[in-house]
């Protein structure tokens, strides 16, 4: 199957059929007659295209309204937020997730072509295939999410860096790779593990110069996309970049142990156990082969498996969709243990090598069961909010929310109001707020029910006409707030559903708690 010849050609056809199949596992829930925006929207999508959205309406993170990462992706995802910045916000938020989709199979055929390069088309295949079928980065991969981004730069730098055994990259190719080293620190901090790892895999020897360029590339990508936003704010891009991710409040699954768990859980089953497999053989490449250079593509993928595992488990925060980010070294190193069991298999005799090489097959496809079943999570309330909302909301009104996805289904981007923040990122704004009192809280909730969290974001709902309350709000206001909020505000319901809710600022009335917020 290796050697050359006329089935070999067949290889990057089947690239390209698993690629195909990537697409439609990603796109599937969209087709469907609420289209784009049926499919349940994650709060961080909102955050993220909202936040790009008003960078192209003139507002600047950091000095305008809080962003927790660097500004990268904001300035990448021009295609998608200029539509919504200048149109529609939410024919622009559906194309946004449209591009996700293509972002996807991109990245899928970079995994295959690496694992093929490095170490056979068995490995090509197999590593596609985990990649195309894994569920946590499916589903981020339906939406304008940072991973998308950052898988596809990364996968490519290491197709640009990593060359077969004895061929070094040209000056040109370290430059590339250096630049998507830069674009990915420049969209997430742990971007930088993917760079950091490139230099672990090849040391610079008589080609030092390479590793120069690579560094110097990354470093001036940085310095374009971050430089000129955070010049304009540096105080507040270190405050909320660094300080505040490094200072917030535990949240999500705090237990180190049902962290790796959900890593390494039973949803990809096979698929890991592959990956555990190549992980092996790839460590003891690295340790057994006399030159970094021969082992380059094995320790650049355990290097980065294993830093952002480290990562995971050091960092404040942590959901199962994180794992999204290690989709790309999983896969590859599925496709290293698949590659390994099926040479061993084929020396024994060429049947038990065909035996094994379907068996690994089947392995990865395990995982599309879960990528379908969440393919299934339409929830018709958001669609129906999306409508009432536009019904009930005249164009003139300030509409405020504590899911930015919410608003930019009814087309509505976050509100900017004289003195007071951008609600962007509600939830992060009000976690600065209570940090930034000198406390230190044991989790997010703990921090929501400190007073400091709630001054910010109750006297902005002071002057909001209209407020979309939902389960986030419910959770993060505090019970003197949800008094005054009730006090303040009127409930009214979609007659479609009970389900659907919006809240509209009232004039105080007698005997109420009213006034200004607690």
């Amino acid at each position: 199957m290796t050697d050359g010849g006329r089935p070999r050609r067949w290889w990057p056809w089947a690239l390209a059929a698993v690629a195909v199949g990537a697409w439609v596992l990603r796109a599937l829930p969209f087709f469907h007659r609420a289209g784009a925006l049926g499919y349940v929207v994650n709060y961080d999508e909102g955050v993220y295209y909202a936040a790009s959205a008003l960078l192209w309406k003139g507002l600047l993170p950091y000095r305008d309204f809080l962003f927790v990462h660097p500004p990268g992706a904001l300035l990448l995802g021009a295609p998608a937020a200029v539509v919504g910045a200048f149109g529609d916000p939410a024919v622009g938020f559906a194309l946004a997730r449209w591009l996700a989709t293509g972002l996807g199979a991109v990245s899928t055929v970079l995994v295959g072509r690496l694992a093929m390069r490095a170490w056979g088309p068995v490995a090509g295949v197999v590593a596609a295939l985990a990649y195309a079928a894994h569920p946590e980065v499916v589903t981020m991969e339906r939406g304008p999410f940072l991973d998308p981004l950052l898988n596809l730069c990364g996968l490519g730098l290491a197709n640009a860096w990593l060359l077969p055994s004895g061929r070094a990259p040209l000056p040109r190719r370290a430059a590339i790779a250096g630049v998507l080293a830069g674009v990915m620190a420049s969209v997430k901090v742990l971007g930088g593990i993917w760079g950091a790892a490139a230099l672990v895999a090849r040391a610079p020897g008589p080609r030092w110069s390479l590793a120069r360029r690579f560094v110097l590339a990354a470093s001036f990508t940085v310095l374009a996309l971050v430089g000129p936003l955070a010049l304009r704010a540096p105080g507040a891009f270190v405050r909320d970049v660094l300080w505040f991710q490094s200072a917030r409040p535990e949240d999500g699954v705090t237990s180190r142990w049902e962290r790796l768990l959900e890593m390494t859980h039973e949803r990809r089953r096979y698929a890991l156990l592959l990956a555990a497999v190549g992980l092996c053989v790839a460590l003891a490449r690295a340790v057994r082969r006399s030159t970094r250079e021969e082992a380059a593509p094995e320790r650049f993928v355990a290097a980065t498996y294993l830093l952002t595992v480290a990562a995971y488990l050091a960092a404040h925060s942590y959901w199962s969709n994180y794992n999204a980010l290690l989709a790309g070294p999983e896969s590859l190193l599925a496709g290293l243990g698949a590659a390994a069991l099926v040479g061993f298999a084929a020396a024994r005799a060429r049947p038990v090598g065909a035996v094994a090489f379907g068996l690994v097959l089947l392995g990865p496809l395990y995982s599309v069961r879960e990528a379908l079943r969440g393919a299934e999570i339409r929830p018709p309330e958001q669609v129906l909010q999306a409508r009432y909302v536009r019904a009930q909301v005249p164009p003139d009104a300030t509409l405020c929310g504590f899911e930015p996805g919410w608003g930019l289904l009814a087309g509505r981007l976050p509100p900017v109001l004289p003195g007071q923040p951008v609600p962007v990122d509600p939830y992060a704004l009000m976690l600065q707020d209570a940090l930034a009192s000198g406390a230190r809280f044991a989790d997010a909730a703990a921090a929501f029910a400190s007073p400091d969290s709630q001054r910010r974001m109750l006297a902005l709902l002071e002057q909001c006409d209209f407020t979309l309350l939902g389960a986030r709000g419910q959770w993060q206001l505090s019970a003197d707030s949800h008094r005054w909020f009730a006090a303040n505000h009127a409930r009214s319901v979609s007659p479609e559903s009970p389900a659907v809710e919006l809240w509209r600022r009232t004039p105080p009335r007698p005997g109420a708690a009213t006034g200004s917020p607690p």
